[in-house]
């Protein structure tokens, strides 16, 4: 599944510039809809390379180095990224293809989609999973918007209801279903913490509609923009360290343990009581997380993954209402 481990030249490419998509107005004529779903599917690129470009990001792939990370650098994840802008635009056309089915039955449709997206990303990173949860948040996100968008603005409270009801029951049947005997091979890393500590994983976190997204990551997003509306890579950067301090990150307790999760929720909260990444003193405890976990291969992939995630909702919600122009955010 993975490259060979070695080092890589990182490079240092400027962050993506926004990209300001005129998408069809809700409620447009169904010819528009191709449209539609190449404009998602950029805003679902976009999200990925910005949510990668953001730096410095403790443990994580950025433009400064690789992280806790062997396997991959900043340039492999522009590479996935671009390789799956299309499946996303495919996930917003068979979503829109499907209104009128049940949620769930929508989810079963576009599956197919999310096995081929991942056989794209791995192809363009030499085998190694950059994106595999965010094909699944993103890609049930995407088909949402293909379904809503005939229905009035994309706003994340409608598309976050319409994912958990497209999700209702997955995690169950996902995570749940190998408690049956007979059942064979080694349960996977989401299975067992479902089992052994109730953690819901990506899948819980679609099943209840986004819901730290919703409660955490897109409001602290809207608060800091509107208070530094000229320093995106910081407020950014701000957001996941709250995401941080609260998300039960599968990637840090899969790779160590619930001790190591605390390690990171407290470093996260410390750095955000000395200003985060908007003081000097802040940005200091930040890069010094960075080399602690770095050493302790520490990655708090699931954190950074839920970043990605409210990027991508803010871009639909300023980009996908029936609108002639793309809208800023206002700072006021």
């Amino acid at each position: 599944m993975q490259a060979s481990p070695g080092r890589y030249s990182v490079r240092r490419p400027s962050p993506a510039s926004e990209h300001y998509e005129e998408l069809p107005a809700a409620g447009a004529d169904v010819s528009r809809e191709p449209l539609f779903a190449s404009a998602v599917g950029r805003l679902a690129r976009d999200s990925l390379v910005e949510e990668v470009s953001v730096t410095p990001k403790p443990g994580l792939v950025d433009r400064d180095n690789s992280g806790a990370h062997r396997d991959m650098d900043y340039s492999v994840f522009i590479a996935s990224a671009r390789a799956l802008e299309p499946y996303f635009a495919a996930f917003a056309r068979e979503g829109a293809a499907r209104r009128g089915m049940r949620p769930a039955d929508i989810f079963d449709e576009v599956r197919p989609t999310g096995i081929a997206a991942e056989a794209a990303m791995f192809a363009a990173t030499g085998g190694v999973n950059t994106h595999k949860g965010l094909i699944f948040s993103l890609g049930i996100l995407s088909a949402a918007a293909g379904v809503l968008a005939k229905e009035g603005e994309l706003t994340a409270p409608r598309l976050c209801a319409f994912a958990a009801r497209m999700t209702e029951g997955l995690l169950e049947r996902d995570l749940g279903a190998r408690n049956r005997p007979g059942e064979c091979g080694p349960p996977t890393k989401g299975e067992r913490l479902y089992r052994e500590h109730g953690i819901r994983g990506v899948r819980g976190e679609a099943a209840g509609g986004f819901g730290t997204v919703r409660a955490l990551g897109l409001p602290m997003l809207r608060r800091l923009s509107a208070a530094y509306p000229d320093r995106r890579n910081e407020v950014l950067l701000a957001v996941l360290l709250w995401l941080m301090t609260r998300v039960t990150d599968t990637n840090v307790v899969g790779r160590h343990d619930f001790r190591k999760l605390e390690f990171v929720q407290n470093g996260a909260a410390r750095a955000l009581f000395l200003g985060g990444p908007f003081t000097e003193a802040g940005m200091l405890h930040i890069r010094r997380m960075d080399r602690d976990f770095i050493s302790l291969n520490i990655s708090p992939g699931g954190s950074a993954d839920l970043l990605a995630v409210t990027i991508f909702l803010e871009k639909l919600e300023r980009r996908g209402s029936p609108l002639t122009t793309p809208k800023r955010m206002s700072p006021g």
